[in-house]
């Protein structure tokens, strides 16, 4: 795991994200949608547990098309990085940029005194 991301960062944006699915269970799909910030908080979650995560792995409630142009605006503003797989498969891998792992684990760090609330 990063040294910069909390011990327990994983389990903070599993409930983070538990909370977005919940939201979109209860008021019905399509009605909240922000894919940059899936890409993060999955990004994150996976770093944390010294995953990788290729593009098809991301859920969010938008169409792939969608997903692969925020992607593509995360990787300009360089906050994530994006890695054509090696083996020739069609996939692509995507993974925190050094600089999204700091901004994300200062966001945890900032969101943190908020569970004891």
């Amino acid at each position: 795991m990063d040294g910069n991301l909390a011990a327990d960062a994983a389990q903070d944006i599993d409930r983070i994200l538990w909370i977005r699915r919940a939201r979109s269970e209860v008021f019905g799909q399509g009605l909240f949608s922000d894919p940059a910030w899936d890409i993060l908080l999955q990004l994150c979650a996976a770093r944390a547990r010294g995953r990788k995560l290729g593009i098809e792995d991301i859920v969010a409630d938008v169409p792939g098309s969608t997903l692969a142009r925020w992607a593509a605006v995360l990787e300009k503003r360089g906050l994530i990085c994006r890695e054509e797989d090696a083996g020739g498969a069609a996939s692509v891998w995507l993974s925190l940029s050094a600089s999204g792992a700091l901004k994300m684990a200062e966001l945890l760090a900032r969101l943190r005194p908020l569970q004891s609330v």
